[in-house]
């Protein structure tokens, strides 16, 4: 009957052994392989060893270890640090560590007297500066050989990552054409769990805003060319032009342009920021995102502040909110001087929405969703199902609710709306108004209405966008030591 491996419990350390005189007994490949791992420390090798294999004696030729050509002597272990016994014959590697506990110099067998030696040698990984250790105490040498190579993986993987955008936008598709691929918050995590499986994937945030889908990730080369995080985004349905990739620092610059609100549909706006700051907390909170994320992320905030100050007054910095309100300024002539209107939405935008019609003189209702809000003076409260009743008394509907489909719909709601015409303005993504109301007898502007129409009134656009592409280019060096930190170099304290 076979009888189960020992096991011990080891502690772990890292011998510094530069320049110190260490013995290895054995000249096979058991020996051999100890030599080798010895080398790289940066040992004064002594070998004793009747015969040796070839790879060995060439190392003696070369003057690389000092090859003592004959059979172990107790005197071999005078003023040397360590001893490995490797040889092929139990009894001698006995002696062997018996002679080295009298000398007090701690000694490994490579054979089965290994529990009664001081020290163990666990399965070895190096990668440049980087080196992992796998040890099982003895219990099961296979198990540390699976693990060390699929460690080996890892560190190639990490090695070979690099910064990555997948996303798309109001600049790749209508707002029509990007509901689909919006995430809601159960979408989001479905997805995220998904792309946490995908080998190759570091750390990775996704970015879901009312004019934009992004995965912003530290990936490796090969996990961006299987094509299956584009997959599980649903990109792959889209034509070429459909959706973006971006890498290195292209993929830095453009979450830098993001976050200064320089790729908005509104190029200014300061949403965004919070945005990415929220999806970043979703992010850590659910361990798809770690320290390089966060330091990617940290340093596109400061870039982002540095731009803004750069363009200083080119852009008429302003909040969606507060387009929407000059577009309704605008296109206000077909109300005929009439104010009574409809907020759906009790959020950031929604409450905006509301004061600035409220300072324009409006009459308002405003629709809440789930949270009931406190309500300013003179201002009617109502739930999303009661919005057909103040349809019929309503000039102007401006919604901003996070929902997953049309709030107000051609089907449910055509019959309720003012016969004297109205202005439906969209801030919903996905949609909360449908589009076919548009033309019973209503004006009906979404987003990329809006988008149009502020950069038509906004003519220094190309100037600021030339002005955030040079501070970018500036902060470059930002980008190389996050790329550093990805490989490994300067990364931390540890040693």
């Amino acid at each position: 009957m076979r009888t189960s491996r020992p096991e011990k419990k080891t502690f772990p350390v890292n011998f510094l052994l530069e320049g110190r005189r260490v013995l290895v007994v054995g000249g096979g490949r058991v020996g051999q392989r100890k030599l080798e791992l010895l080398l790289d420390s940066g040992a004064q090798i002594v070998l004793v060893a009747p015969d040796c294999v070839p790879e060995l004696a060439n190392l003696a030729e070369a003057g690389e270890i000092d090859y003592r050509n004959r059979e172990f002597q107790t005197g071999d272990l005078d003023g040397v640090a360590l001893a490995f016994a490797c040889t092929d014959d139990r009894a001698t590697n006995r002696e062997i560590l018996q002679a080295a506990r009298v000398a007090h110099v701690p000694c490994c067998c490579a054979d089965g007297n290994w529990p009664d030696g001081d020290f163990v040698t666990p399965a070895i990984i190096r990668s440049d500066d980087l080196t992992l250790a796998v040890s099982t105490g003895g219990k099961s040498c296979r198990l540390a050989r699976l693990v060390k190579e699929n460690l080996r993986r890892h560190i190639d993987s990490v090695e070979g990552s690099d910064l990555t955008v997948i996303g798309t936008s109001h600049e790749c598709l209508s707002a029509t054409e990007r509901q689909p691929y919006h995430l809601s918050p159960s979408a989001r995590q479905r997805v995220g769990e998904m792309i946490r499986q995908v080998w190759g994937v570091q750390e990775f945030l996704l970015l879901n805003t009312c004019n934009r889908i992004e995965l912003i990730a530290a990936i490796s080369r090969e996990a961006d060319a299987s094509g299956i995080l584009r997959r599980l985004l649903q990109f792959d349905k889209l034509p070429p032009d459909g959706y973006y990739v971006k890498q290195g620092f292209s993929a830095f610059s453009h979450l830098c342009s993001v976050t200064a609100g320089m790729d908005s549909q509104t190029p200014g706006e300061f949403h965004v920021v919070s945005q990415v700051k929220e999806a970043l907390e979703e992010a850590e909170a659910n361990g798809w995102a770690g320290p390089i994320i966060r330091e990617l992320t940290d340093a596109a905030f400061h870039v982002s502040k540095d731009i803004r100050h750069a363009i200083g007054s080119l852009l008429d910095v302003e909040e969606i909110e507060d387009v929407a309100l000059r577009f309704m300024d605008h296109a206000s002539r077909m109300l005929q001087g009439r104010k009574r209107a409809l907020v759906i939405g009790t959020g950031v935008l929604g409450t905006g929405l509301l004061r600035g019609l409220l300072q324009r003189g409006f009459t308002c209702a405003w629709a809440y969703h789930t949270h009931r809000p406190e309500t300013p003076e003179g201002v009617r409260l109502i739930q999303l199902g009661e919005i057909a009743t103040v349809l019929p008394q309503t000039d102007l509907v401006m919604s901003a609710v996070d929902v997953k489909s049309p709030v107000v719909t051609s089907e449910r709601h055509a019959a309720f709306l003012n016969p004297q015409g109205s202005l439906l303005i969209d801030l919903g993504m996905p949609r909360n108004l449908d589009p076919a109301l548009a033309g019973m007898k209503t004006m009906l502007a979404d987003l990329d209405v809006l988008k149009h129409w502020h950069r038509t009134m906004n003519g220094t656009l190309g100037q600021a966008r030339a002005i955030c592409q040079r501070v970018l280019e500036e902060h470059r060096e930002f980008y190389e030591r996050i790329h550093a930190s990805l490989r490994g170099a300067n990364s931390g304290d540890a040693k």
